[in-house]
């Protein structure tokens, strides 16, 4: 059994590329993981893929620059899965100073 199976969790940035196959993987493992990306259309797409695959997955959209918004995608996933186990913090964003 998985460290994450029964779990769940957030993955950011899992609209594409390492943030998309970490979810992809965690689902894999049997969490229920929530799918949060800047990209409704994204994070909407990777949903589709964990699905298809038999796992559970929720898409949130988020902008990981505004607080408010990280708040509600947290919640959100707490609201759908009774709780948050694990997060994984892949987004990044660009500081321009």
């Amino acid at each position: 059994m998985s460290a994450v199976s029964r779990r769940a969790g957030l993955v950011t940035g899992a609209g594409s590329g390492i943030g998309r196959a970490t979810a992809l993987e965690i689902a894999r493992s049997g969490a229920a993981v929530a799918v949060l990306d800047i990209d409704a259309g994204a994070a909407a797409e990777t949903t589709e893929m964990i699905r298809k695959d038999g796992g559970e997955a929720l898409a949130v959209t988020v902008d990981i620059a505004d607080e408010g918004s990280v708040r509600a995608a947290v919640e959100r996933t707490v609201t759908a899965y009774g709780g948050l186990d694990f997060a994984v913090n892949n987004a990044g964003m660009a500081s321009h100073r």
